[in-house]
């Protein structure tokens, strides 16, 4: 099952994560995230870093 939502880029470039993805993967305030464009399929893509990633 895949969730999706149409989010506006605001001045400063960023993006919010919709309420239903950060619920969906347990993603809280101060985690980090990788963001990857995949030329392969065109798409940005959101990793959630998990400690350790020191």
């Amino acid at each position: 099952m895949s969730v999706e939502e149409i989010v506006k880029v605001s001045r400063n470039y960023q993006v919010t994560i919709p309420a239903k993805v950060r619920q969906k993967f347990q993603i809280k305030e101060g985690d980090l995230v990788k963001v990857i464009f995949d030329d392969g399929e065109g798409v940005v893509k959101i990793q959630i870093m998990k400690e350790p990633w020191k």
